[in-house]
């Protein structure tokens, strides 16, 4: 049987240029005049350094951002692999002009220019909604725990107490040693003067000033936490948090998107500290209209998103909300339901009891209600199952309770309903995508602003790679071309 040869390593071929070893389509070109318009109509928002007579010259801006890029849409994520692909990847040398940043020069590049990756995303964002890519019709809010560069066993507040008081012991053990010398300092001076070897207890001394050391770090920590309500804190990530995922529990970020349902693109993100979703809904709406100066015609999300007062404010902005409602476990498991009489001010339960006003505008999170109770639970057949109380069951109606009723009735319509199987087919498979492109590290960096920077890349590369894919090559090549970034 006859295979196709591999050709002789030995034999001498005639090379062609760079430029041939790319094909016309490449989306390395887009990359190329993208970051080339972004830094060059904008030159004084992308200047790292001055020019200088002394020492190597630096690499421009736009070298190190077009390799970012690239990175995030390969999935090479660490420096290292950014180096090595610089000297085998033809892409990437046909792209940065066969220019070789080592992975120091490339991880300073990320983590001391946060400003100029956050311009880039915000007036790619601006291209993608000028051209009309987004139109902010409807959108979809959705948040996902993303691992951070963390260790998983984290310093609580009564372990750090334990250390610090096992610590101390030590110290003063350690010292009174030294105080039973009678030459301590005579001991101390020639430490200072590098005496001979052997003729001080260097040993004992090193332990000292590194307890000492230990010592004042953990207090440090210890009064972050006390400050801060802290449960537990992560030495080597401080600004990360526990947070329950699919692994369990690991120290990570809350990062919040909101996806326009167009071409599904993440139009802005935010990264946060907050386990749960519950108070992301607003502020995630405020800030697209900031960035923007525009507000969205809908906006869905899940039952984690449900907050009645955010959403009344905003369903009064004009802003059509449509998020899950979450069931009434206790009216489901029991099988009671009550009806409110508004002209008796009261409640009238399923077993016929009545709920009269006890108590008015009682402060209740982040809200005020007014509290109904029964006095006639003592012979009711569902009492056990209704309440535990000896005074009779409860029923809290909230001050803006009408609103609330009317929002959980437009969400059991089929409309409604068809709104939340939309939700997921426009805002999961973002992060799907940018957790598969990330790997099993995940975030590499450290820090809040860091570790929102390092998703600045990622949001960036997301939307880029859905516009090549949707968009004809040569209409995007002269849009790039012809707009405006300055």
């Amino acid at each position: 049987m006859l295979f196709i040869q591999p050709e002789d390593r030995k034999k001498i071929s005639l090379y062609f240029c760079l430029e041939d070893q790319i094909s016309p389509t490449n989306i390395v070109r887009v990359i190329d005049i993208f970051i080339d318009k972004i830094v060059g109509d904008n030159p004084d928002e992308f200047i790292r350094y001055k020019e200088s007579d002394f020492g190597a010259p630096a690499y421009m801006t736009s070298t190190l951002l077009k390799l970012y890029v690239f990175g995030c849409l390969n999935s090479i994520t660490t420096s290292r692999k950014l180096e090595n692909e610089t000297k085998r990847n033809l892409e990437l040398k046909w792209l940065l002009g066969d220019l070789q940043p080592d992975h120091w020069v490339i991880a300073q590049f990320r983590t001391k220019n946060e400003d100029m990756i956050e311009k880039m995303k915000t007036k790619f964002n601006s291209f993608l909604r000028s051209h009309e890519y987004m139109d902010f019709k409807k959108v979809a809010i959705d948040g996902s725990k993303i691992k951070a560069n963390a260790k998983k066993d984290m310093l609580t507040l009564e372990g750090l107490k334990k250390m610090m008081a096992s610590s101390s012991k030590k110290l003063e053990e350690y010292l009174q040693k030294l105080a039973l010398n009678d030459k301590t300092e005579d001991i101390l001076d020639e430490y200072e003067t590098s005496v001979e070897e052997g003729t001080l207890n260097r040993h004992l001394l090193d332990k000292i000033t590194k307890l000492e050391e230990q010592l004042e770090e953990m207090n440090k920590y210890k009064e972050k936490m006390e400050s801060q309500g802290l449960e537990r804190i992560c030495p080597t990530d401080e600004d990360a948090k526990l947070m329950k995922s699919r692994y369990g529990k690991v120290p990570a970020y809350n990062v919040q998107t909101v996806v326009d349902s167009k071409h599904h693109m993440i139009a802005d993100f935010e990264l946060t500290t907050e386990e749960n979703d519950v108070k992301q809904l607003k502020p995630m709406l405020e800030s697209l209209i900031e960035e923007y100066g525009e507000k969205p015609g809908e906006a869905l999300a899940d039952t984690g998103y449900y907050r009645p007062d955010d959403i009344e404010e905003l369903e009064n902005q004009g802003i059509e909300i449509y998020v899950g409602v979450p069931k009434d476990a206790k009216e489901n498991e029991t099988g009671v339901s009550f009806e409110y009489d508004s002209e008796k001010d009261v409640y009238h339960c399923s077993e016929g009891k009545e709920l009269k006003l006890i108590t008015k505008n009682k402060k209740r999170r982040d809200s005020f209600a007014d509290i109904y109770q029964s006095t006639d639970c003592e012979n009711c057949p569902m009492r056990e199952k209704c309440t535990s109380s000896k005074e009779g069951r409860t029923i809290q109606r909230y001050t803006n309770q009408e609103s609330r009723d009317s929002f959980k009735q437009k969400m059991r319509t089929k409309l409604g309903k068809s709104k939340m199987k939309l939700r997921k087919s426009i805002v999961e498979h973002p992060f799907g995508t940018i957790k598969t492109w990330m790997g099993k590290t995940q975030f590499l960096l450290r820090g809040k602003e860091k570790v929102k920077t390092e998703m600045s890349l990622w949001v960036t590369a997301y939307n880029f790679r859905r516009l090549f894919n949707i968009e004809d090559f040569d209409a995007l090549m002269g849009k790039i071309a012809t707009y405006k970034w300055a």
